[in-house]
């Protein structure tokens, strides 16, 4: 920091590594640039982030032995880093869009299953002997009906809301400040 930066005041992620190559998938044959992040990595990076409110600013500040500056372009790195957590947010959001198209289709699926099983209920009911066996098949009808909407209104209401944080993540890890530090 020289005398003219005012402090950072936002959390600071630090990632101490003894070389660039800890950050990246060994097993991927891409070129170093485009390469993706290590597992390990993505899982620590993303855990971090995920501790905080979306709105927390956060830096990453990535540790290295001094002996290792020079021998690696920071700027590929910081945008190696930008665009693989790009890649998951749009990866994030095609799930989401998978997920309530999903739920939209299966929900025609669901309502048709429910009311063929009020109908049987209603004709259980008025052409049949009102006794036990037709009051609980007739309820049975009924429960059944609903329980096969529970999968469609699920995926229409809730199942998209943890892909949406997990894409609001991505898309901050993307836009972070990643810094180099050397010891």
């Amino acid at each position: 920091m020289t005398a003219n930066e005012a402090p950072y005041d936002g959390k600071i992620l630090e990632i101490k590594i003894k070389n660039i190559n800890q950050l990246f998938n060994s097993l991927d044959p891409s070129p170093f640039i485009e390469k993706d992040l290590d597992d390990d990595a993505v899982e620590y990076i993303f855990t971090y982030y995920g501790e905080f409110h979306l709105k927390t600013k956060i830096k990453m500040m990535i540790h290295l032995p001094e002996s290792k500056r020079g021998k690696f372009n920071e700027n590929h790195i910081k945008s190696s880093i930008k665009n693989f957590f790009v890649y998951r947010n749009m990866i994030a959001n095609n799930n989401i869009i998978l997920k309530i198209a999903e739920g939209k289709q299966s929900i025609f699926v669901g309502l048709g299953f429910l009311i063929m099983c009020l109908s049987l209920k209603y004709m259980i009911s008025t052409y049949l002997v009102n006794n036990i066996f037709t009051i609980i098949a007739s309820e049975a009808l009924m429960i059944l009906g609903w329980v096969a909407m529970w999968k469609p209104i699920n995926n229409i209401l809730y199942d998209w809301w943890p892909l949406q944080l997990h894409k609001k993540l991505y898309e901050k890890i993307s836009k972070s400040e990643i810094e180099f530090v050397y010891y």
